[in-house]
Parts: structure tokens; C-alpha cells; sequence
């Protein structure tokens, strides 16, 4: 056991014996201050070299209680003991009103002194733990608030009351840059739980009730501003455990806000998916591509072989030739086609700009595409304006963007349908549209129909030709010409129509792809 010192303060050298006596009896190490004097006892009280007090209330010099002043003056936490005679109990509970650890009555039951002692001493350290643990938690409470008004996070603290109620004890000024409210607003929307995401509500509670168990908890949330932005936060939060009552008693968190974070996961996410959606359409393309290149190529080769035999009657002989030119001027725009986008996206792709006869080379498109409309019995019909004619356009490439138009018209409409095509003048634009009663196209798959390499899905690539490239020299031909090309379609198996928008005045631009 550690050595008690104690001051014993008596003017009777008797009594202070007695004393003495009686608490040898129970404690071994032991050192005793003897104070029969004032003047003794200012020097002693100077000194403070003593754990605990004894004191008699009668003194020649003074009383009890101004030793009892005296000593909690200067050490608050001292125990200070003292005797008292029968019918001095006014006193006594005067005494304990001023902090005085216990009494005894003098000349009685001496024998108790030793226990209380042991109790007084006792008390008085569960109290300086006591007291340092609470000055231990306010300076750590005061270092984290500073550190936490220092950062641009968000921190709190908050009571846990024996009812389970929360009660803020406080909260930094972030909280109302972040969400928007006030400081004043946290506890109505905290009882609610309005500004957390109704996505998310379930899962914080969980948490919360986890924390009060005890367990730590790192998590992400979204919240709602004031202003109704969703934004995401992260968030620590750190129980504190109360061992004396079994239960946590405080709950210390800082959050932080995570909103351009997420932001740029999503960013990435999505780039991710771009890319190996690329990817994809890349490796659709190749095999897309040697499949385009192979048929036209068989056919001619086929054909070719027939004729090399010379054992074919003449109309066999015009028919193979027939498809064997058809399949070359298949391979030839096949070819001009991966040229035109090669040149478009390397920007090397010049326009050659000057008056041109518009309705000339609108009925020449569709006059070139009339055979193949004719071999489904499809209807062609156009309404060209009189009133648009000279324009200023590259004719070749012009021509080309209509072409394709209906060419794609053709492809995707099935026999005996109608494709129309109208050419007028709106206000200070000429606008051209290609209209069919073709397979349509569904409203997932139009943001995409004009990217290169893109058909609807693998079924479309198979059952119709093409490498998915018309559509998208289409967008790019218009661009340079300084226009823009839109799609509508009410949905599968409800036909298409293409409007093209070209400014009467143009100024030709460098091809550009993304």
C-alpha cells in the first residue's frame, strides 16, 4: 500500500496520541504531521506535503472550521476529517456544507477513525479521476472543435440521455454551408430525418442504432439541401462508452463532402463504359466489315467462274454480268464509304463550295436510287419547292448525304411501302426530308443513330447490309455544310423521317469528329 501522509491538526498532545495510536493499528507505511500551533500550521499548509486532514473542531487559536477554510483554500481535493463534541452536530452539517469529507465525535468510537480514512481517501481519488476525466474530455472536446472549425469538414457532438434521446451539444459552421440550414434548423430536421436522402433514410437509422450500441461507423450518405441539391457526404462517427453507467453516453462525428468525388467516380464509370462500349462496336465492325467485304467478293468470284467455263447461254451470261457489276459497284461505295470516314475523322475533308442547282441534285439522288426501290416495290415519291434552287453546297458530297438518306429509306423499308422526300425553303434555311413507312426506331436506340459503326442491334446488322457508317457521313457532311440533321421516329415498326437543315448562306468548315 502507498504511504498515507496526514496533517493532524489538535492542540491536546493526549489526544493527538490517541489518534495516533489508532491508526497504527490499521495502516503500516505511515507519516503524520502534528500541528499544535497556528503558526505550525501555516508553515505545513505552505509545505502541502499531505494527503489527507484531521482536524479537532476546538482549538485555542481558532476552530475546525476555519482549518477546514484554510486547507480547502488552497487544496480544493483535500479530505478533511473532523472531530466534534456531543451536540456540536449543527456544526458538523456546517462543515459538510463546505466540503468537510466526514466527522467523528470526540471521545467516541475512535476505532472508526481508520475507516474513515480509508473511505475519505478513497472518495477523494474516485472524485480527482472523476475530475480529470472530465477536464480530459473538455480539452479534448475544446482541441477537436478548434481543429474541426480549422477545416472545411463538418463535426458534432451530441448527448446521449439515458431516455435515448439525442441531445447537439454542438455542431460546426460547415453544417450550414454544406446543407443550407442554419444552426438553429439542425435539431427540427435531425428529429425528421427530412435531409437525408428517403433512399438512404433506412440504412442511417440502422447505423444510428449500431452507434448506440457502441460500434464505430464509417458510411455514405446522400442528403437534401435546402435548396434541394442532392449531395453526398461521408461519415465518421465515434461512440463514447460510459463504463460506469453500461451504456454510451456521447457521440462524436465528423462528415465530409464527398459530392465531386462521387462525381468523378461516375465519370469515370461511365467513360469505362464508353470505352469498352467502343470497344465492342470496334470488334462489331471488323466482323461486320469482312462479312461486307467477303459477299460482294464470292458473288463476283462465283460468277466469274461461270463465265470462265464458256459453257453459259447468253442470258446466263448477261445475268452474271449484271451481278457481278452490281456487286463491284457495291464493293466501290463499300470502299468510298471507310474512305470518307478515314477523311473525316483525320479532318481532312474539304468542301468544294459554290452555286448549285438544288432540285437538280435532289431528283438525281433519287433517280439513282430508284432501281433499288423499284426491286421492293417500294413507292418514291418527291415534292421538290421551285422556289430552292440555286445554293450554295459541295454538289457531289450534297448528293451523297440524300443518298444516303435513301439509301437507308430503302434498306429499312419493307416491300410495297412509300418513301417521300421534300425539299423547301423555311425562312433563311433550306430543309430536306427523307420520310419512310420502314421497321422504325426505338427511343433507346435514336441518341445513337447517327454515331459511326452503331446499328440497332446484331439481328439489324445481319439481315440488312451495310457497315453503319452512312448515317454517321451523313451528320458530318451536313456539319461542314455548316447544317444539322435530326431523326424522329413515333417507334419500332412506325417509320423514320430524317430532316436535314442547311443555311442558305455557307461557310465551309474543317471536318471534325469526336
Amino acid at each position: 500500500m502507498q504511504m498515507i501522509r496526514i496533517l493532524l491538526v489538535d492542540d491536546n498532545s493526549d489526544d493527538r496520541l490517541l489518534v495516533i495510536h489508532e491508526l497504527q493499528k490499521v495502516f503500516s507505511d505511515l507519516h503524520i504531521q502534528e500541528v499544535g500551533e497556528a503558526s505550525q500550521l501555516t508553515q505545513v499548509l505552505e509545505a502541502g506535503n499531505f494527503d489527507l486532514v484531521i482536524t479537532d473542531y476546538q482549538l485555542h487559536w481558532s476552530n475546525g472550521l476555519e482549518v477546514l477554510r484554510a486547507v480547502l483554500s488552497r487544496f480544493p481535493a483535500c479530505p478533511v476529517i473532523m472531530f466534534t463534541s456531543s451536540g456540536n452536530e449543527e456544526i458538523a452539517v456546517e462543515g459538510m456544507k463546505m466540503g468537510l469529507s466526514d466527522y467523528i465525535l470526540k471521545g467516541r468510537r475512535l476505532s472508526r477513525l481508520p475507516i474513515v480514512v480509508q473511505e475519505s481517501l478513497e472518495k477523494a481519488k474516485l472524485k480527482k479521476q472523476y475530475s480529470d476525466a472530465v477536464f480530459a474530455l473538455r480539452i479534448s472536446e475544446e482541441r477537436y472543435r478548434i481543429i474541426s472549425e480549422l477545416t472545411s469538414d463538418l463535426a458534432y457532438a451530441y448527448r446521449l440521455e439515458a431516455d435515448g434521446t439525442l441531445i447537439r451539444e454542438w455542431i460546426t459552421e460547415a453544417f450550414s454551408r454544406i446543407t443550407g440550414y442554419t444552426i438553429e434548423e439542425v435539431d427540427y430536421i435531425d428529429g425528421k430525418l427530412s435531409i437525408i436522402n428517403p433512399d438512404d433514410r433506412a440504412d442511417v437509422l440502422q447505423r444510428q442504432k449500431q452507434l448506440l450500441c457502441g460500434q464505430t461507423d464509417v458510411s455514405e450518405f446522400r442528403i437534401i439541401t435546402k435548396s434541394g441539391e442532392v449531395r453526398w457526404l461521408q461519415n465518421f462517427a465515434y461512440p463514447l462508452w460510459d463504463e460506469t453507467q453500461g451504456r454510451v453516453t456521447r457521440i462524436y462525428g465528423a462528415a465530409r463532402d464527398i459530392t465531386e468525388h462521387k462525381r468523378s467516380e461516375e465519370a469515370l464509370r461511365k467513360q469505362a463504359q464508353e470505352l469498352a462500349e467502343a470497344n465492342r462496336l470496334k470488334d462489331e465492325f471488323l466482323a461486320n466489315l469482312s462479312h461486307e467485304l467477303r459477299t460482294p467478293l464470292n458473288s463476283i468470284l462465283g460468277w466469274a467462274r461461270v463465265l470462265r467455263s464458256r459453257t453459259v447461254d447468253p442470258a446466263t451470261a448477261s445475268r452474271a454480268l449484271e451481278t457481278i457489276e452490281r456487286n463491284a459497284r457495291n464493293q466501290t461505295q463499300l470502299i468510298e464509304d471507310i474512305l470518307d470516314m478515314s477523311r473525316i475523322i483525320q479532318g481532312k475533308l474539304r468542301l468544294n463550295i459554290y452555286p448549285n442547282n438544288l432540285i437538280e441534285i435532289t431528283a438525281a439522288a433519287i433517280e439513282s436510287m430508284r432501281p433499288a426501290a423499284q426491286a421492293k416495290a417500294i413507292r418514291l415519291e418527291a415534292r421538290l419547292n421551285a422556289s430552292v434552287k440555286m445554293f450554295p453546297c459541295d454538289p457531289n458530297r450534297l448528293q451523297q448525304v440524300i443518298w444516303n438518306l435513301l439509301s437507308n429509306a430503302v434498306k429499312f423499308t419493307p416491300e410495297k411501302g412509300l418513301i417521300e422526300v421534300q425539299l423547301e425553303r423555311v425562312d433563311s434555311s433550306v430543309i430536306i426530308k427523307v420520310s419512310d413507312t420502314g421497321i422504325g426506331i426505338s427511343a433507346d436506340f435514336l441518341p445513337y443513330v447517327f454515331d459511326r459503326f452503331r446499328q440497332a442491334d446484331s439481328s439489324t446488322t445481319k439481315s440488312h447490309s451495310g457497315l453503319g457508317l452512312g448515317l454517321a457521313i451523313v451528320r458530318q457532311l451536313v456539319e461542314l455544310h455548316g447544317g444539322t440533321v435530326e431523326v424522329e421516329s413515333p417507334g419500332i415498326g412506325c417509320g423514320a423521317t430524317f430532316t436535314v437543315k442547311l443555311p442558305l448562306l455557307v461557310e465551309p468548315k474543317q471536318s471534325s469528329y469526336g
